[in-house]
């Protein structure tokens, strides 16, 4: 009950700027930083109206910060971002679980778990059409555009629900 009060008060997109768990996703070094989790944050408040804008925001800064071997640059980076929309995704998946009726919420998990296999198998197949050398990044990559993608979408559809409901217009005679 304190969580559903907290998330009608602050927000959904505040909570997740501040409450999401450093634990839950893995950047390369292990955890998501608070640089990170607070880079997408601000890209997705200003790019309220366009939050795609913001998939590979921090990719594309890491890789052209670093030296080294591109290839591997590339990877880590990617995966250094998709941690941080992996977090948002666990924790909308979860805040729009809680809001949910047990039926609506049953199904969802069920749609999470097939949407989950289906990026899985999508990724490692478009990093096996490509060349060896561009396996791995693309396959990075695509599971970053997929993971971004659907925590904006589960984030929207949390969102949504945590407006009151609008009352229908009512036929006066």
């Amino acid at each position: 009950m304190k969580f559903r009060c907290l998330l009608g008060e602050l927000g959904l997109a505040a909570v997740l700027t501040l409450a999401a768990p450093e634990s839950r996703a893995q950047a390369p070094d292990g955890n998501v930083t608070a640089a990170d989790r607070a880079a997408i944050a601000a890209c997705m408040r200003e790019s309220a109206n366009q939050p795609r804008a913001c998939i590979g925001s921090i990719a594309v800064t890491c890789a052209g910060q670093t030296s080294g071997e591109r290839r591997e640059t590339e990877i880590a980076c990617t995966r250094r971002e998709a941690a941080v929309w992996r977090e948002r995704l666990d924790f909308a998946t979860s805040a729009l679980a809680q809001r949910l009726p047990s039926t609506s919420r049953s199904r969802f998990a069920a749609v999470q778990r097939s949407w989950e296999e289906y990026v899985a198998l999508r990724c490692a197949f478009r990093g096996e059409i490509e060349t060896p050398a561009r396996a791995a990044v693309m396959q990075a990559g695509c599971e970053l555009r997929a993971v971004a993608g659907r925590a904006i979408e589960i984030e929207t559809i949390a969102r949504r629900r945590m407006q009151p409901a609008q009352q229908q217009p009512q036929l006066q005679r």
